[in-house]
C-alpha cells in the first residue's frame, strides 16, 4: 500500500479503507481496535464526556451522538445523568446502556426525527465529521441551526505536524488504520473552518482548541 502524502492546505475528503470492508473483515477488526487505542491516548471521549456533564448538571439535556459505531461513548454513561441516542449505520452495540435510544440510518434522515421539540438539544461526534463534504456539512448547519443549542465535536486538525506524528504510530497500527489516518488529516479542520462551513448563525458562540496529540476540539453554544 501507498504512503499518503497529500497536502494539508485545502481539505480533501477521499474514501477510507475502513468504510469499504465488511465489519467481520480481519482488517476492519483489527483498525477499530487501532482507532481505540488511538481514541485513548487522544482522551477524545474523556473530554467529550467530561463537556457534556459540565454542561447538563441536572440530566435535562437531550444529547445526540452520531456516528456512534462500537458505542464507546457508553463507557461513561455514569460521568453525566443524561441520557445518550445514538445515531449510526451501525446496529446497536450490545453495550449501549439500555436506558439510551439507538437509532440505525443516515444522519440526514435520523436527526431531525430523534430531536424533540421541547428542552435543550446537545449534538455530539468523534472523528465524524471530516468524512463530509462541504456541502454536506452546510446541510447539517442548517439543522443545528434550527434545532440545536449545543455542539461538542472532535476531528483530525489538519497541520503537517500531526502527519508527521502519525508516522510514529505506524509499527503499532494494521495497513488500514495507517492509511486512514493519512487520508483522516487531510480531511480534517484547521481552526475557523469548522463553523463556517457550517454555516453557523450569528446566535453561537465557538471555542476551538487544538491538542498536541492533533485533535481538533469544537464547542459551540447558543448566546
Amino acid at each position: 500500500m501507498e504512503r499518503v502524502s497529500y497536502p494539508v492546505k485545502e481539505r480533501q475528503v477521499l474514501p477510507e479503507i475502513l468504510d469499504s470492508l465488511a465489519p467481520d473483515d480481519p482488517r476492519a477488526r483489527r483498525s477499530r481496535r487501532d482507532l481505540g487505542f488511538i481514541n485513548a491516548i487522544m482522551g477524545n471521549y474523556r473530554w467529550l464526556s467530561g463537556k457534556m456533564r459540565a454542561a447538563d448538571t441536572d440530566g435535562s439535556f437531550q444529547w445526540i451522538e452520531t456516528g456512534s459505531g462500537d458505542g464507546p461513548l457508553a463507557r461513561f454513561h455514569d460521568r453525566f445523568p443524561g441520557t445518550v441516542t445514538g445515531l449510526d449505520f451501525a446496529p446497536r452495540p450490545r453495550d449501549w446502556p439500555e436506558t439510551w435510544q439507538w437509532i440505525e440510518g443516515d444522519l440526514f434522515a435520523t436527526l431531525p426525527t430523534a430531536l424533540t421539540p421541547e428542552g435543550n438539544a446537545g449534538l455530539v461526534a468523534n472523528l465524524f465529521l471530516h468524512h463530509f463534504d462541504d456541502a454536506m456539512l452546510a446541510a447539517l448547519g442548517k439543522i443545528l441551526n434550527e434545532r440545536i443549542s449545543r455542539l461538542y465535536f472532535v476531528e483530525p486538525a489538519r497541520e503537517k505536524v500531526f502527519r508527521v506524528l502519525g508516522y510514529a504510530l505506524f509499527p503499532f497500527i494494521n495497513e488500514v488504520t495507517r492509511h486512514d489516518m493519512q487520508v483522516s488529516i487531510g480531511a480534517g479542520f484547521q481552526r475557523g473552518e469548522l463553523a463556517s462551513t457550517l454555516g453557523l448563525d450569528g446566535s453561537w458562540r465557538v471555542r476551538e482548541t487544538v491538542t498536541p496529540l492533533g485533535a481538533y476540539r469544537f464547542e459551540a453554544w447558543k448566546k
